[in-house]
């Protein structure tokens, strides 16, 4: 064969490359198949450069492109065999798909859609970050609300249903008792009463349950309170002689001498120190769920102890 024939063969030759690559990496027409899902007489035809078997030269450039990077060979080499191939006026340029991408996002139109949608999720999530902050602050907002108001009722234990309404201008008497200023209020006179803090409460204390001990008695103990956001309280001696039942009113502080162990029950517990004979209490462990504590204490020596 001449050279002229050689030369001849090897321009229209484009597919005997994709079967030399085909055949060295051990694949068959059929794996070729199962992998692009390009048909058997397909990978055939363009193994053996048959232009009238192959579809138009679109599909055979999709083809060609897809079967050359499969088995890792240059695909733009194979095409421009193929495309040399092809007689003139019947080739259809295939262009890569990352071209047709860069063309499409280049739309206007789809600029005119994808602006607008961007700024609106941008605002949405923004929106939606602020809406959850806010429901969050209000939320501890009341949460804290509720802790501060745990402490009211008719007893020490637990909130009553009719709670009472402190205000911070209270004060109390001599004898302990809690005296409010309220001109507005139906329940008190004008000038200052005492409160009736429930039925739990004696309408006349006795001044004996309530007096402290004889300065001059030696075995008496002192009991400092400290109650930096009010708290309700009652505290008993060791002879159950009650020392305080009453309210310390927000940052009040008051100072009980008896003979411990003290009986202590007090509301508002987490905001409210207590200190015998000079010897902090930690109560941690004694604080309930509703921000009360109830214990009995004493102290020995540089030991407090719980009874």
């Amino acid at each position: 064969m001449s050279n002229s024939d050689d030369a001849v063969v090897a321009d229209g030759d484009f597919g005997s490359a994709l079967a030399e690559a085909r055949k060295a990496q051990n694949y068959t027409v059929e794996d070729i198949y199962k992998h692009l899902k390009i048909p058997v007489q397909i990978v055939s035809a363009i193994e053996a450069s048959n232009l009238d078997a192959l579809p138009g030269s679109t599909y055979t450039q999709g083809y060609i492109r897809a079967y050359a990077k499969f088995l890792e060979i240059s695909d733009e080499d194979i095409l421009d065999l193929y495309n040399r191939a092809v007689p003139d006026g019947q080739i259809t340029e295939l262009k890569p798909r990352s071209s047709l991408r860069n063309e499409a996002s280049q739309s206007p139109l789809i600029k005119m859609v994808t602006v607008p949608l961007l700024v609106v999720g941008v605002i949405t999530v923004i929106y939606g970050i602020v809406q959850y902050y806010q429901e969050k602050a209000e939320d501890m907002e009341n949460e804290y609300e509720a802790k501060e108001q745990s402490f009211t009722g008719n007893s020490l234990d637990s909130p009553g249903i009719n709670t009472l309404d402190i205000k911070q201008n209270a004060s109390l008497t001599d004898d302990g008792d809690l005296i409010v200023e309220d001109s507005s209020s139906t329940e008190f006179a004008a000038e200052q009463s005492v409160i009736d803090i429930g039925s739990e409460i004696e309408t006349d204390i006795k001044p004996e349950n309530t007096v402290k001990a004889a300065d001059n008695d030696p075995r008496q103990d002192i009991l400092e309170i400290n109650a930096e956001k009010g708290s309700w309280m009652e505290v008993r001696d060791a002879n159950d002689a009650r020392l305080f039942y009453n309210m310390v009113p927000k940052g009040g502080t008051r100072t009980l001498l008896g003979q411990a162990p003290f009986s202590i029950s007090l509301g508002n517990a987490k905001t409210t120190r207590l200190v015998i004979n000079d010897l902090e209490i930690d109560m941690t462990e004694h604080i309930r769920s509703n921000n009360t504590a109830k214990f009995k204490v004493s102290s020995e020596e540089q030991n407090v102890i719980f009874h």
